[in-house]
């Protein structure tokens, strides 16, 4: 399989994915531990990026924050197309998987996304998230290991 075809199959499983997860969850309303101490479901709309910064309480803040995120896409799907690994290609296809399904969510939702796993260590908050969250942090863990990975090249 081509890198290309890779990345771009892996950011439509992963957006697949994300919308029919929050699809049926967002039908269950009350909160319940998942995993004691560590992970709960709690649903909530968060109307800012990771950890809840930038928050948007305006139209044109959302439709800002919105326009900055689909131009953040653009620029992974750029990344994905060029993957020079098909580690990197699955790395940036979930990135990109992620990220589209988040900018679904704002455009869906008024500017904001469904968030519903609560992590956290005991009564410590750690954040909370979504599907979309999970498939980004996983790919730039990817990335991570594949530049860790990488042979230096010789000069």
């Amino acid at each position: 399989m081509n890198r290309r075809a890779l990345a771009f199959g892996i950011a439509a499983v992963a957006f697949g994915l994300n919308v029919a997860a929050e699809r049926a969850l967002m039908k269950v309303t009350a909160g319940f531990t998942i995993i004691p101490g560590l992970a709960d479901f709690t649903p909530v709309f968060n109307h800012g990026v990771s950890f809840s910064l930038f928050t948007q309480n305006t139209d044109s803040g959302r439709l800002l924050l919105t326009g900055v995120l689909a131009v953040v896409s653009a620029l992974v799907s750029v990344m994905a197309w060029r993957a020079a690994t098909m580690f990197s290609a699955i790395a940036f296809g979930l990135i990109l998987g992620g990220a589209l399904g988040n900018l679904a969510d704002r455009w869906a939702y008024g500017g904001g996304v469904f968030d519903f796993l609560w992590l956290h260590l005991g009564r410590t908050s750690l954040f909370i998230c979504n599907g979309a969250d999970i498939a980004i942090t996983a790919g730039v863990a990817l990335l991570l290991l594949d530049g860790f990975l990488q042979k230096p090249k010789q000069t």
